[in-house]
């Protein structure tokens, strides 16, 4: 009997997984911050999702700052490189499909280092969802 050799392929575990695709910005600075009143400052990894996502529930009473996904942490994760990255999300991409992210410009080069501005198939997902918060 020839013994079975398994291979497993290791990527991280994304709550509330989803799939599209990534462009980037150039984030809000103080005193001109995005959305959720959270200015960018060089050097951290930021987020927009789509205003499908951030506007699911208006929960928040009309002001963005408070919509309770701003601040969340989301990891993104580019299956061709391999490549997994943490970012805050700080605004709302008016121009994003439903599951499209857009980052900082820096963030972007380190999840698709040979990307060309748009990334098809990267996968995100907020770290320790319950699963609850994000409706469509």
């Amino acid at each position: 009997m020839k013994p079975l050799t398994l291979a497993l392929t290791i990527v991280p575990l994304l709550a509330n997984a989803y799939k599209g695709d990534m462009t980037h910005y150039t984030p809000g600075v103080w005193p001109n911050p995005g959305s959720c009143g959270i200015g960018y400052l060089p050097g951290q990894d930021v987020v927009a999702l789509s205003k499908e996502i951030m506007h699911a529930q208006d929960f928040f009473g009309g002001n963005p700052n408070n919509n309770p996904r701003c601040g969340w942490k989301i990891n993104i994760y580019n299956e061709e490189t391999g490549e997994s990255h943490e970012a805050t999300v700080i605004d709302t991409c008016e121009a994003c499909a439903r599951e499209d992210v857009d980052v900082n410009e820096e963030l972007f080069y380190k999840v698709a280092p040979s990307g060309d501005g748009r990334v098809g198939g990267i996968d995100w997902g907020v770290v320790g969802d319950d699963g609850g918060l994000i409706g469509g």
